[in-house]
């Protein structure tokens, strides 16, 4: 690149700006708007190459959230359709309701079963003991009081 030429000194009382161009300032001036026009098309595509990449990269990363969204849809319904199938399949507040009463139920006639268990041990105690009386009277070839036995029975 060339420098600027030298501007020559004005005489006093002259106005430099009304004053023709030279050949050769002319050609400094071509030059420099060459230069500027130069570099004002570089930038231009420069400027158009990083529109186009970011186009291109704008739609790229736009599919692949597109499909991370998609994804992400799929597995949101995947586990709505699981948990709409397990409130159907759950127990309603009727069933619940059922269940505890059986419950309730069961307790009480277990409670039941063991006072009735309790009571034939008790009866079986007395037997085994009745037996057991009436087992050694015969052996001793004695009198036994069965009939005291028998009015001691519950």
């Amino acid at each position: 690149m060339a420098d600027p030429p030298e501007v020559p000194e004005v005489p006093p009382g002259r106005d430099p700006d009304l004053q023709p161009a030279t050949q050769g300032e002319l050609r400094t001036v071509r030059r420099w708007l060459l230069v500027t026009a130069v570099w004002a098309l570089a930038a231009t595509a420069v400027a158009l190459i990083a529109l186009l990449t970011q186009d291109d990269t704008a739609k790229e990363e736009s599919k692949n959230a597109s499909q991370r969204v998609s994804q992400v849809e799929r597995e949101l319904n995947e586990q709505i359709d699981a948990l709409e199938e397990d409130v159907s399949s759950a127990a309603t507040q009727e069933d619940v309701t059922r269940l505890a009463q059986r419950l309730t139920r069961l307790e009480n006639d277990k409670s039941k079963a063991e006072s009735d268990v309790k009571d034939l041990n008790s009866r079986v105690d007395d037997l085994e003991t009745r037996v057991d009386d009436l087992e050694s009277s015969a052996d001793s070839g004695g009198d036994t009081t069965a009939g005291d036995d028998r009015q001691n029975e519950p």
